[in-house]
């Protein structure tokens, strides 16, 4: 059966265009996800955020979400350290990293 969700103009996930808002989807699209992922009885929460790394200067920048961590469901078990939902990207290679950014990276687990 189809599912009719209901937003209320003002909360937070329908904020009005005069309420300050940035950069808070990283960590409620992961929320959001999770809960109706529980509603349906599909899934475990996952580890909730989007781990943000970022850095840079004037000149250049750098943005790369880290994994956290999967729920389990009811045929599986959950999984640390991998990305989930919004998260689901693959982490630059780091030569690619080294290549294209002035760092040198000394350890990646």
């Amino acid at each position: 059966a189809p599912v009719t969700i209901h937003i209320p103009q003002g909360c937070l996930l329908n904020p009005s265009a005069e309420a300050a808002v940035v950069g808070g989807n990283v960590l409620t699209s992961q929320r959001v996800t999770d809960v109706v992922l529980r509603a349906f009885q599909a899934a475990a929460a996952s580890q909730g955020c989007m781990n943000n790394l970022t850095w840079g200067d004037e000149g250049m920048g750098y943005y790369e979400t880290i994994a956290g961590g999967a729920g389990a469901g009811p045929h599986w078990h959950g999984r640390s350290g991998v990305h989930t939902h919004m998260t689901n990207t693959r982490i630059t290679d780091p030569e690619i990293l080294e290549r294209r950014y002035p760092v040198v990276l000394r350890r990646f687990e």
